[in-house]
């Protein structure tokens, strides 16, 4: 999909932000490298993590501040469902920067690597650094890609004008301070190389075609939204917002492209029905991990009071008639030279 050329510097794409086209089907509606001072090496403390309400935490600088999510199994197949949803409403595309002949990648919040891995073969030029907090992802990968345990929002141990690519996927709500964030990319970005974020703005959108109108998936999203302002972080992004901290940062030729994410198998592209299909279960076997440690410690909420909610949210999302989506934006920029 080509972009639109907008005001500001910027281009949007064209098309992305109609309402879908709802399936009609009477069935379905019944190696580690060598690391600097502050990119940590693996400890016993670290990989043990730590536990609440049953679920495991990463146990990385976590003084620093609380991270949201867990990061155990269960937590870990969500993510890698949720990896393969956006890859199906993207086409398989596992970067819109314009790359040729790139030598070195970052991944930043890699989660459990596969974005890394699946770059690490796209361009097996390039060697690909992939970090996150927690050390889950795998020892079995290709050659050129490398994970390593590290906070973003911490100083980047990286030379200066490095990096052909620095990619992020799905951070928002994890980080607290994105005008920093972009300023240490771009410091650490080649001359011509490029910035790539695909987000997720976790508003929780309820297409207007919808019989059903969501309301507690509504209540869910907006509760999540206040718990998480309380821990520093904001789990709504605009397109907007990410071109104004790139364009501060110094980034040039901004590039936007916007799709929507549904949640359930009611599109009526094959395609895109699969991607909701994936992320509704992904949905359905990560929305607890999701919500206990912001509503139950932030809003206290009781456990009960949170189950009740989280079956009532189940069950609209299971609902062909429920038509759920999450906004996903692409945004890409370039440093001049």
């Amino acid at each position: 999909m080509e972009p639109s050329a907008s005001e500001g510097g910027s281009q949007v794409a064209a098309g992305g932000t109609s309402d879908l086209d709802v399936w009609s089907n009477s069935d379905a509606d019944s190696s580690y490298g060598d690391l600097a001072s502050e990119t940590a090496s693996l400890t016993s403390s670290i990989l043990a993590g730590h536990f609440e309400n049953g679920r495991r935490y990463h146990a990385y600088q976590k003084a620093s501040g609380d991270y949201i999510l867990p990061d155990d199994e269960q937590e870990q197949d969500r993510l890698d469902i949720k990896y393969a949803s956006i890859q199906l409403l993207f086409s398989d595309t596992v970067t819109f920067a314009p790359l040729q002949n790139p030598q070195q990648i970052l991944d930043i919040g890699t989660g459990t690597g596969i974005w890394a891995i699946d770059a690490g073969e796209q361009f097996p030029s390039a060697t690909v650094t992939a970090t996150d907090l927690s050390p889950i992802q795998p020892t079995w990968v290709p050659p050129n890609v490398k994970y390593e345990i590290d906070d973003a929002e911490a100083d980047w141990t990286w030379p200066l004008d490095h990096f052909d690519l620095v990619h992020m996927r799905t951070m928002t709500g994890c980080i607290r301070n994105w005008s920093r964030l972009f300023q240490q990319a771009y410091a650490h970005t080649k001359p011509g190389g490029y910035i790539e974020l695909q987000e997720m703005d976790y508003a929780g959108i309820i297409q207007p075609t919808s019989r059903n109108p969501g309301t507690s998936f509504h209540t869910w999203c907006v509760e999540q939204g206040k718990a998480a302002l309380k821990v520093g972080v904001n789990l709504r992004t605009s397109a907007d917002f990410m071109c104004k901290h790139l364009e501060a940062a110094g980034f040039i030729d901004i590039t936007v492209r916007e799709f929507k994410l549904p949640i359930g198998p009611w599109p009526k592209q094959k395609r895109l029905r699969d991607a909701g299909l994936l992320q509704l279960s992904a949905m359905l076997e990560g929305i607890e991990g999701l919500s206990l440690r912001l509503l139950k410690f932030y809003e206290g909420w009781s456990l009960d009071e949170l189950k009740v909610l989280l079956a009532k949210v189940r069950t609209e999302l299971k609902d062909p008639g429920c038509h759920a989506y999450w906004p996903v934006i692409v945004v890409v920029g370039r440093k001049a030279g």
